[in-house]
């Protein structure tokens, strides 16, 4: 077509396509590997360290254009970060909560103890109100095994030997409920050579304040 203000029309150059759509012929950037990976670690816990330092380096790699995969990146750090963070608060409250734990081969005779949410001993100091107090430590053997079997746990820790008389009058008053823990895979079936203690804890529910024992000589003053 001829222009009728002189000259012929310039060519037709396309420009960029104003809704979005791809241009024919145009290559679209290649996933960037390390961000898919960062983004798989982070979903491992003990990857997840892993994983933070993909993140930074996928996101690194994925500036500009000249890889995709951008958003890959930047959750694999995020959700590392999170992963890593809740097995740091994990390991710190293990270590806190083993710190407390009244084990079994270590507890001591007159140990003031409480009970945790889980329902296990845990340290207590016998000035403060607590839940109980260990009256025995030993360990299993046949003859104990087969005491335990045929009578309630009050009998039993009763009728240890070496129970000191103020914790067996302790016992026998009512007052008190006896209490077993021991190391056995199954509590209900201990084996010999498994570690034990007994251990009291009012009847009515309430707390104790100091030691049983010094109770007694109190009492008897």
């Amino acid at each position: 077509m001829t222009n009728p203000y002189g000259g012929d029309y310039p060519p037709y150059q396309p420009g960029p396509n104003p809704y979005g759509a791809s241009v024919p012929g145009a290559v679209r950037a290649p996933y960037d590997g390390l961000s898919i990976a960062a983004l798989v670690c982070s979903l491992t816990c003990c990857a997840a360290p892993v994983g933070i330092g993909l993140g930074i380096a996928g996101i690194v790699r994925t500036s500009g254009v000249r890889r995709s995969g951008r958003w890959a990146a930047v959750t694999g750090l995020v959700v590392g970060l999170l992963v890593l963070l809740a097995a740091i608060g994990f390991v710190v409250f293990a270590g806190v909560m083993g710190s407390r734990t009244v084990w079994e081969d270590e507890a001591r005779v007159g140990q003031c103890i409480d009970v945790d949410f889980l329902g296990d001993p845990i340290k207590a100091s016998c000035v403060d109100p607590h839940a109980g107090e260990v009256i025995w430590t030993g360990t299993f053997d046949a003859d104990l095994l087969g005491v335990f079997d045929d009578v309630s746990v009050a009998e039993f820790c009763h009728g240890l030997p070496g129970l000191a008389p103020d914790y067996a009058a302790a016992i026998r008053s009512g007052d008190y409920d006896v209490r077993v823990e021991t190391d056995s895979f199954d509590e209900d079936e201990p084996e010999s050579g498994d570690a034990f203690f007994c251990y009291v804890e009012r009847s009515d529910g309430e707390d104790l304040t100091g030691r049983l024992a010094d109770r007694a000589e109190q009492e008897s003053a």
